[in-house]
């Protein structure tokens, strides 16, 4: 009769290159050997903790890189942005405006001057986002149009009601 136990008894009951699993034999428990994969498992993680710091490391200054490249772009175009005299030649070419501005009110808010006025007075069109994006316009000046667009869109619509 063969003994089976004997062969599985001569297995190794850890591998020190995989710290990660220790197999328990009640029958044959070794403190000494258990604590050596204690402290092969503690250098294991150790190293792994490491290598994961590193890493994240290297990822948050590829995100903080790109975060400031974004904001770089951003500012750039808050410098280079229309002037007053370039807005005023676009509405008497009878160019759309949109309002550039976030808003939790407003999907969109746009300006067209009259086509026979003098780039002055025209229609503001607004769709809001809730209500099934209802849209509506009526008459403003490119002045009030501007006043708008320089502060909460929901704030200056709930004082003017436009339309």
């Amino acid at each position: 009769m063969t003994d089976h136990m004997a062969g599985i008894n001569a297995l190794p009951r850890w591998d020190p290159s995989n710290p990660t699993t220790y197999r328990y034999d009640w029958k044959h428990y070794d403190p000494a050997d258990y604590a050596a994969f204690k402290e092969a498992r503690l250098a294991h993680n150790q190293k792994a903790m490491a290598e994961a710091r590193a890493r994240s490391k290297e990822v948050m200054k590829e995100v903080n890189r790109a975060i400031k490249e974004k904001l770089k772009e951003a500012t750039q175009l808050n410098k280079n942005g229309a002037s007053r005299e370039q807005i005023e030649q676009w509405a008497k070419a009878g160019k759309r405006l949109y309002a550039d501005v976030p808003s939790s009110c407003f999907e969109q808010l746009s300006w067209r001057a009259d086509p026979d006025g003098d780039g002055t007075e025209g229609t503001v069109t607004g769709t809001f986002y809730h209500g099934g994006a209802l849209t509506y316009s009526g008459p403003l000046s490119l002045d009030e149009f501007m006043e708008a667009t320089s502060g909460s869109l929901g704030e200056w619509y709930a004082e003017t009601k436009p339309f």
